[in-house]
């Protein structure tokens, strides 16, 4: 682990191809963190005229629009 920069023996059981690829056999490579989460190539961004942001406000309108599309993380 300290040979390649891991600090979570847990990464070796990972089958996370962006874990995996970094290391090459008879190859020290350092360990590059990633994201706990996959890739998401959408994104929604949406900009507030005001400081009166509610969060429940925003998921009630998402949930009326996608229905059971869209869930919490």
């Amino acid at each position: 682990m300290k040979l390649f920069n891991i600090d979570d023996i847990r990464q070796f059981w990972s089958t996370d191809p962006r874990f995996i690829n970094q290391f090459k056999p008879n190859q020290i490579t350092k360990f590059k963190p990633y994201s706990k989460y996959p890739t998401c190539y959408k994104d929604v961004t949406f900009w507030l005229n005001n400081d009166k942001f509610s969060e429940n406000d925003f998921f009630e309108v998402v949930r009326s629009v996608s229905g059971d599309l869209a869930e919490s993380c």
